[in-house]
């Protein structure tokens, strides 16, 4: 099994580039966390895009993500810290891609409803909105029918379906990726 450390400096780069992130986008990572996928896309972005960091902090992740951007002296990232709600602070058709990546399990299925919807108000037509799809099934009543029925019922059309290794919480697994675009 891959460790964390050698997926970030081996992989990540290149599995973060096949999903579809490349130079000049703004991308949204919606539920951030420490950073880990903002990051990787800051190194392909380099001074000509933006990524949109946002997160409660709830678990206090974000400061991890500060000491990031510090230490690697990023310039293309901005933290959003939101109280928890979904409501995103960023203009209508503003970014080229958003990242849902292991946070829709933990909302409630009004939060996943309005998620879906601001993700489709802030992405510019052409744009892609990006689902890992963690905890499938089981107690966070995850089923991926439902998840591609709301994306189609909101707008957004599932183009590409992926199976890479992917960072989850503090190991590296086997995940599928789905990319739902916004028709333009």
């Amino acid at each position: 099994m891959t460790s964390v450390e050698d997926w970030i400096k081996n992989e990540g780069i290149v599995i973060i580039r096949q999903i579809g992130i490349k130079n000049g986008q703004k991308i949204l990572d919606f539920g951030c966390g420490s950073g880990v996928y903002a990051v990787l896309a800051s190194k392909i972005l380099k001074n000509t895009g933006k990524i949109y960091a946002l997160d409660s902090d709830e678990e206090g992740l974000l400061g991890e993500l500060i000491d990031k951007i510090k230490r690697y002296k990023i310039k293309n990232i901005e933290i959003i810290k939101t109280s928890g709600e979904i409501s995103i602070p960023l203009n209508d058709e503003f970014v080229d891609v958003v990242l849902i990546y292991d946070i829709y399990h933990l909302l409630d299925e009004l939060e996943r409803e309005m998620l879906i919807r601001e993700s489709y108000r802030v992405l510019r037509k052409g744009g892609f909105v990006s689902y890992h799809a963690t905890h499938i099934g089981g107690e966070y009543n995850i089923k991926l029918e439902k998840i591609h029925a709301k994306m189609k019922e909101n707008g957004l059309q599932l183009k590409e379906k992926l199976e890479k290794p992917m960072f989850h919480w503090a190991w590296i697994e086997n995940s599928l990726i789905f990319n739902y675009f916004k028709k333009s």
